[in-house]
């Protein structure tokens, strides 16, 4: 006769709703009231003021959706997200995978590659800037020297790459020691035993450690892509939108609609889309990671 367990989900207590109480406030304040309120104008805003109106309607939405600038500024995140996104999860494994196995209790490495990270984007965006400006940047100038002029910042293909390689540049080291610190969880007994069945590196790498790891390069790509999807400062500073339209992302598009137009209710419509599309993309990852665990 066999007995069934059932597990019951543990209640909270009202001293502990108490303990939890100022984060469902601060994130009522910070998330969801400035969500509803975006809504609002969205569905009841005027170029006027900030302040929804009655009868709601959806002219804001037909006039964003009904123009092509907000499907191009879309597209124009899906190539930043393939750019960098990949590029940065690619370099980061192996790069990872190379130090794990060749350097593997060097711990100032590891802290002399967060530095990029921590640095404010608009202070590398600067610094970028500078570097190639015109003839005058460290980089234009050296090029110019060997015969090569280019305008980095002034022809919408290489406009976009040196975003995405600023992105790439600064944010690879976070992707290598994430993966570094998932790569301690790969059990040694699983190790050796690829190694006694004459496994080589690479496909040690590619058969045993990378699906062992891949539920935690999951997680690391989500944060990655939150964090790219809302790229602001590197336009800002770099292109500001330009040339053209060619580096006018999503976010920015929202900013300059909302701030520069001051389109305010169709600015806030771009908005609730970027929340919706962002949450989208974030359930997606989460499933693929759900997936990947139950391998």
């Amino acid at each position: 006769m066999t007995t069934m367990i059932t597990r019951t989900r543990p209640r909270l207590r009202g001293w502990q709703l108490g303990f939890t109480a100022p984060l469902f406030f601060v994130l009522l304040a910070t998330t969801i009231l400035p969500v509803l309120y975006s809504l609002a104008l969205a569905l009841g805003g005027s170029d006027d003021d900030l302040a929804p109106r009655t009868p709601l309607s959806l002219d804001n939405v037909e006039t964003v959706f009904s123009g092509g600038a907000v499907w191009d500024s879309l597209a124009l995140v899906v190539v930043f997200l393939a750019g960098a996104m990949v590029g940065e999860l690619a370099l980061g494994v192996f790069t990872a995978l190379v130090l794990d196995r060749y350097l593997p209790n060097r711990h100032g490495l590891r802290v002399l590659l967060l530095w990029p990270a921590v640095l404010p984007p608009i202070a590398v965006a600067l610094v970028f800037r500078f570097i190639l400006q015109g003839e005058i940047g460290l980089i234009s100038y050296y090029l110019g020297q060997v015969g090569i002029d280019q305008e980095w910042l002034t022809q919408p293909v290489s406009a976009m790459a040196v975003i995405i390689a600023i992105d790439m540049w600064q944010f690879t080291p976070f992707v290598i020691l994430l993966t570094l610190a998932a790569l301690k969880t790969v059990p040694d007994d699983v190790l050796e035993a690829s190694q006694l069945d004459g496994a080589g590196a690479v496909r040690t790498a590619w058969t045993v450690v990378l699906p062992i790891i891949k539920p935690a390069l999951i997680s690391i790509a989500l944060l990655r892509f939150i964090d790219a999807v809302q790229v602001f400062p590197t336009i800002y500073v770099l292109t500001r939108g330009g040339p053209g339209s060619s580096t006018q992302l999503l976010t920015f598009y929202n900013f300059e609609v909302f701030f520069g137009q001051l389109n305010f209710g169709q600015g806030a419509a771009i908005a609730v889309f970027v929340v919706l599309f962002t949450i989208g993309c974030v359930a997606l990852f989460m499933q693929f990671q759900r997936r990947a665990e139950r391998v």
